[in-house]
């Protein structure tokens, strides 16, 4: 699955709106979900990168990996790659990826159908609102990390959340708004240590310079100013002790 926040709140005035279920509202989402310019992707893009440089991972699961954008990314770095995501309709948009052929599956958070210790770095990014269970969530990203490894974890700042950005997308004229849990930071990293992970990393992105073409090209610039104000996103990365 993944993310979206809708900035452009005066586009959605005069449009009907429904608020779906995570699963059934990326199901809607699958087939548009890489054609729509979208500046928190892009945002997430960023952020992201610096930290899979730094990390250097070998072997990565993506958990929620959606339609396998970082997977494909990581694979042309020579990264061996798993995604496994609960929403059937958007791992059909990763299987249209040759390469991914074999390295999808389909499965829920709280029961990963992964073994112990797979990979050298567990990335979860853009859905971890989505998660009704936190605490067992995190257990199943630390359980599948191998010790030694990292997880790499990136969402919606809650601060975002509380201005009134939303988790929304449209779909033939319809405004789909998705269900989501708003976690402070405290809660994340707390049931992160509970699972017995160490932080190395916490931080937080907020819009930027590389970001204002998206409003722009919604002739939406006058906003900009006041998305760029609030912090985006937030990133944590922990580490399971061998």
């Amino acid at each position: 699955m993944g993310a979206a926040v809708r900035f452009f709140t005066q586009a959605a005035i005069g449009k009907l709106m429904i608020r779906v279920p995570a699963i059934e509202g990326h199901r809607l989402w699958a087939e548009s979900y890489d054609q729509a310019p979208n500046p928190l992707l892009a945002l997430e893009a960023r952020t992201m990168r610096r930290i899979l440089e730094r990390a250097q991972p070998k072997r990565v699961i993506d958990v929620a990996c959606g339609t396998g954008r970082w997977l494909l990314r990581l694979q042309q770095s020579g990264v061996s790659v798993f995604g496994v995501d609960a929403c059937d309709a958007m791992l059909l948009q990763a299987a249209k990826s040759s390469s991914l052929s074999g390295r999808l599956l389909l499965g829920e958070v709280g029961h990963l159908p992964i073994r112990d210790g797979a990979a050298d770095l567990v990335l979860c990014s853009l859905a971890l609102g989505y998660f009704h269970n936190l605490e067992r969530s995190i257990d199943e990203l630390a359980r599948i990390c191998m010790p030694g490894g990292q997880i790499a974890i990136c969402d919606v700042h809650p601060e975002a959340l509380a201005a009134g950005w939303t988790r929304a997308f449209t779909r033939q004229g319809v405004r789909y708004e998705i269900d989501h849990h708003i976690y402070q930071w405290e809660q994340i990293d707390g049931a992160a240590r509970a699972a017995g992970l160490h932080v190395l990393l916490r931080e937080s992105a907020r819009l930027a310079e590389p970001e204002r073409p998206f409003f722009r090209k919604a002739e939406k610039d006058h906003l900009f100013a006041a998305a760029a104000a609030v912090p985006a996103l937030f990133t944590g990365v922990w580490e399971r002790p061998c």
